[in-house]
C-alpha cells in the first residue's frame, strides 16, 4: 500500500500531545510495515532522522504557515495535486486536517472536539476554522482515528458520525519513562526545590488545562496545612493565560511556585518520579498523556473526574471535580497523609500505565488504514 502522511507536525523534539502522537506513531508505521511505501508530506525539508526507513520518502510542499488561511490553502489547493502525482492509496493526517478537494480515501486523527464544547479556549480565528471544518472532515473521512473511548462517543454523538467508522488508538508512554531510585529522587528534589516535596503539573499553558483551578487548590492546601509542598508547573505558554499570570503574580506563596518552562521529554521522567503527585485537573482532555507518563514513573495522580481522564487513570487515580478547588485540595492532603493509599496508587498506576504503548497505538492506526481502503 502507498500511504501519504501529513508531516506538518512531525518534529524531532515534540512539545505537545499532537506532535508527540505524530512522531511516535509515524516512526512505528514506517518501521513496522516495511512492505508499505510512505510519503511524508511536509512544509519544509525533514531531517534524515525523521524519515525512519528506506520505505519512506519526504515530499516538500511549501509554503505552510501556522494560521487558518494557510491550513486551508495547503490542504485544498496544494495537497490534492501531490496525492494525484504519487498515486497513493490513502492519506493519513495525524493532526486531523484533511482535504475536501480529493477523492483519495483519508483518515484523520481527531484528538478531541473541545473547540465545540469550550469555544473561548482558542484564539478567535482558529476556533472558527476548527468548528467550521471539523464536521466536514469527519464526514469526508473514510475512517476516523481518535485517542480515547470518550472521544469516540463524543465525536459520534456531537458530529452525528457512525461510531463504527471511528477507531480508538490510545496514546502511549515512551520507553524511557520509569521510576527512579530513591537516591536519585532526593538529589533531583534538592536541585529543583531545595529538597522540599512538590506537586507537579505537566502540559502547555492554555485555558482548558485549568491551571488557575490548580493554583487555587494548592493555595488552600498551603493555608490549611503545615506542609511545605511547592508547586512545579512544567510546560510552555500557549495562549490566553492572563488569569494564570495574575494568580501567580499575587500569590502569597509566589516564591514556592516553580515555572520550569518547556522541559525536554526525556527529562520529564525525573520530574514525575520525584513528585509527591501529579495534579492534572483540566476542564477537557482527549486523552491526557501526562497522567499515563506519571503513573509509569511511579507517581500518584490526581485527575479530573470528567472527559477522558477516568478512562486513562482507571482504578489507580484519585479523581476530583476540576471546578472545585476544595475537592482537589482534599485529594492532595490524602496523598500526603495516607502512606498506604500512596503506596497502593504507585503499584496500581504502574500496572494501569502498561496498557498504553506506542506500539499498540501504531498497530491500531495501521488496522484503521487498511480498513479504509477495503
Amino acid at each position: 500500500m502507498k500511504i501519504a502522511i501529513s508531516a506538518l507536525h512531525l518534529k524531532e523534539s515534540p512539545v505537545d500531545g499532537v506532535s508527540r502522537f505524530a512522531y511516535e506513531s509515524v516512526k512505528r508505521l514506517v518501521l513496522n510495515n516495511p512492505d508499505d511505501i510512505f510519503f511524508l508530506i511536509s512544509g519544509r525539508r525533514l531531517p534524515d532522522s525523521l524519515i525512519f526507513g528506506n520505505n519512506a520518502e519526504n515530499i516538500v510542499l511549501p509554503p505552510v504557515g501556522d494560521n487558518p488561511f494557510n491550513w486551508w490553502y495547503w490542504h485544498e489547493r496544494k495537497l490534492p495535486g501531490i496525492l494525484r502525482q504519487t498515486g497513493v492509496d490513502l492519506f493519513f493526517s495525524p493532526e486531523g486536517f484533511v482535504s475536501l478537494s480529493t477523492d483519495v480515501p483519508q483518515v484523520p486523527v481527531i484528538h478531541d472536539i473541545s473547540f465545540y464544547h469550550r469555544r473561548g479556549d482558542l484564539p478567535y480565528l482558529r476556533g472558527i476554522y476548527h468548528r467550521h471544518f471539523c464536521r466536514k472532515f469527519a464526514r469526508r473521512a473514510a475512517r476516523i482515528v481518535t485517542v480515547s473511548g470518550y472521544c469516540r462517543s463524543d465525536i459520534s454523538g456531537y458530529l452525528n458520525v457512525d461510531a463504527g467508522k471511528i477507531d480508538v488508538a490510545w496514546n502511549g508512554v515512551s520507553d524511557y519513562f520509569s521510576p527512579l531510585p530513591e537516591s536519585e529522587k532526593t538529589g533531583f528534589r534538592l536541585n529543583l526545590t531545595g529538597g522540599d516535596p512538590y506537586f507537579l503539573f505537566v502540559g502547555n499553558f492554555s485555558p482548558r488545562k485549568n491551571i488557575p483551578g490548580l493554583l487555587r487548590a494548592w493555595h488552600l492546601f498551603r493555608r490549611k496545612t503545615s506542609f511545605p509542598h511547592k508547586l512545579v508547573l512544567a510546560g510552555g505558554r500557549l495562549y490566553l493565560n492572563s488569569e494564570t499570570d495574575r494568580l501567580i503574580r499575587f500569590s502569597p506563596f509566589k516564591d514556592d511556585i516553580i515555572l520550569t518552562g518547556q522541559v525536554d521529554h526525556v527529562s520529564l521522567s525525573r520530574y514525575y518520579s520525584s513528585a509527591e503527585a501529579l495534579v492534572f485537573v483540566p476542564w477537557f482532555e482527549g486523552f491526557g498523556i501526562p497522567a499515563a507518563e506519571a503513573m509509569r514513573c511511579g507517581a500518584p495522580v490526581i485527575l479530573s473526574s470528567v472527559t477522558s481522564l477516568p478512562e486513562v487513570g482507571g482504578e489507580a487515580a484519585i479523581y476530583a471535580d476540576p471546578g472545585n478547588p476544595g475537592e482537589i485540595c482534599s485529594s492532595m492532603k490524602k496523598i500526603v497523609t495516607d502512606n498506604s493509599l500512596r503506596e497502593s496508587m504507585v503499584v496500581q498506576g504502574i500496572e494501569q500505565s502498561a496498557k498504553f504503548t506506542w506500539e499498540n497505538t501504531a498497530e491500531c492506526i495501521m488496522k484503521s488504514l487498511r480498513m479504509a481502503v477495503k
